[in-house]
């Protein structure tokens, strides 16, 4: 499902803010600047669920990524790139998948009007 919500990507002992564009029971897609200091294959998520206040943590393994350049170079002097990273979430407490299942689930059916 779409989504434009914000989540947190923890690599080391740092806590670095993404936006959150797509997410499933399953995995996610996120996107922010790109630190090849920080990148990793797998990173402890907090993902937080729109509109019910409540958040989530997750272990995501990168499935893909996608590095857009930038305009500017880094302090060090190095090219700067926007990543747009898929996810699968690989480890979950199970309280948490079943909120993130229902969160999904009910985002994603259709509403029905009221009977008349």
């Amino acid at each position: 499902m779409s989504i434009d919500g914000l989540c947190g990507v923890v690599t080391g002992d740092e806590l670095r803010p993404a936006t959150l564009r797509d997410l499933s029971a399953f995995g996610l897609r996120v996107e922010r600047a790109f630190d090849p200091r920080t990148a990793r294959r797998v990173v402890q998520l907090e993902i937080e669920l729109p509109g019910i206040d409540e958040v989530i943590w997750a272990r995501g393994e990168v499935t893909r990524a996608l590095l857009v350049p930038l305009a500017g170079r880094t302090a060090e002097g190095e090219p700067r790139f926007w990543c747009h990273a898929g996810m699968r979430i690989a480890g979950i407490a199970r309280r948490e998948w079943r909120l993130l299942r229902d969160y999904v689930r009910s985002t994603t059916q259709p509403q029905h009007p009221a009977a008349s």
